[in-house]
Formats: structure tokens, sequence, C-alpha cells
């Protein structure tokens, strides 16, 4: 694994448990926005996972 590669997989690790604080918190307060931000998490993973790949590539 490249230099780059580590770093932009440490990156999105460090987004990741940014992200997944700010959803439980916006859980906690807001029920009722849960459903759509998690399918926007889960389409930002897929992304990400998509860009990782290609640059891995």
């Amino acid at each position: 694994m490249t230099t780059t590669v580590a770093l932009i997989v440490l990156l999105l690790l460090l987004l990741t448990l940014l992200l997944g604080g700010a959803l439980f918190y916006v859980v906690h307060t807001r029920p009722h926005l849960a459903v759509p931000l998690t399918v926007a998490m889960a389409g930002m993973t897929l992304l990400a996972t998509c860009v990782v790949g290609v640059v891995a590539r």
C-alpha cells in the first residue's frame, strides 16, 4: 500500500468516526432525520469506497 492510499484510508476512517458521532447526536435530538441521514451516509460511504478503489488501482 502506498503512502497516498494509506493517508486516504486514514482520513476516511477519521471522517467515518466524525460522521458516526454526528449521526448519533442527530438521531437522539431529531429522530425524524434518522433515515435520510443514514441513507446519505451510506451513499457517501459507497462513493468514498469507489474513489479509494480508483486511486489504489
